[in-house]
This record gives C-alpha cells, sequence and structure tokens, in this order.
C-alpha cells in the first residue's frame, strides 16, 4: 500500500492475509515499531509481557524491541493491515516470495529475517498456545 521508495526511513504499510492456522515464528525487530489494524480474522497474541486476542476492528501497537508471535485462529483466514517504522522490515516478504522459502525453511529465513533488521527466537504458537490465549479472554 505504501512503500518505503514512497516514504524513505518513515514506514512501511502492507495489506498482509494470511490462512486460518498460520503464524510466524517467534520474533523481535531490531529497529521497526510494528502496528496491526486486524480487518478480519482473529489472532491470539504473545509477547513476553502480555498475551491477548485481537479481531476485526482491533489495533495492536508492538515497539521495536519486543519480541512477539501471533496466529491466526478460528477456520477463517486473518486479513490485516501491518504498518512497520522506519520500514526496514518490508524486504523480508519480497526475499520470502523470490526464494519460495516456507516455515520449514528455517536456515533461510533466519538469513533473510536478519537482512530484514529481525531476529527469529523460537517457534511459532501452536494451536493449544493459541487456544489458551483465547481461553483467557483477555483482548490486547
Amino acid at each position: 500500500m505504501l512503500s518505503s521508495r514512497d516514504m524513505p526511513g518513515s514506514m512501511v504499510i502492507m495489506d498482509f492475509k494470511a490462512p486460518a492456522g498460520f503464524g510466524p515464528p517467534r520474533h523481535v525487530h531490531r529497529k521497526d515499531d510494528e502496528i496491526f489494524l486486524v480487518k478480519r480474522g482473529h489472532i491470539a497474541l504473545w509477547t513476553p509481557l502480555h498475551c491477548g486476542t485481537a479481531g476485526p476492528g482491533d489495533l495492536v501497537a508492538l515497539p521495536a524491541g519486543l519480541a512477539h508471535a501471533w496466529r491466526a485462529c478460528d477456520e477463517e483466514a486473518v486479513e490485516m493491515e501491518i504498518i512497520t517504522s522506519p520500514g526496514e522490515f518490508e524486504t523480508f516478504f519480497h526475499d520470502i516470495v523470490e526464494r519460495d522459502l516456507t516455515l520449514r525453511d528455517v536456515e533461510e529465513l533466519t538469513d533473510v529475517a536478519s537482512m530484514a533488521g529481525m531476529d527469529i527466537l523460537g517457534p511459532p504458537l501452536t494451536a493449544e498456545e493459541a487456544d489458551i490465549i483465547f481461553s483467557a479472554g483477555r483482548v490486547y
């Protein structure tokens, strides 16, 4: 939607879609603040400080340096607007597509993430972990 080429060093706005059950590995952005605006579906969100859920209309702010992971829940895909600032993270998705990587390509994903200013810390949330977060009933 808005690339770092449009506003160098400022921000990136991405329209992100993921299937039900998808979630990135636990990770941390070294320099990028990240904001999710959930448009469709529900996510379970984990940070070392707080766990919660977010659904359509919810906004989640994750400052640079805060480890996090999320998982699309229910039987519905998730759609989010993701805003990162200053936008170093933008190259990550392009490189994943270009290299045709999946979550099973751990070593290559780790390298691509590092080049995009992100460190992979651990595996994605499991379905069981997401269920525990949802059962707690806390909204992020």
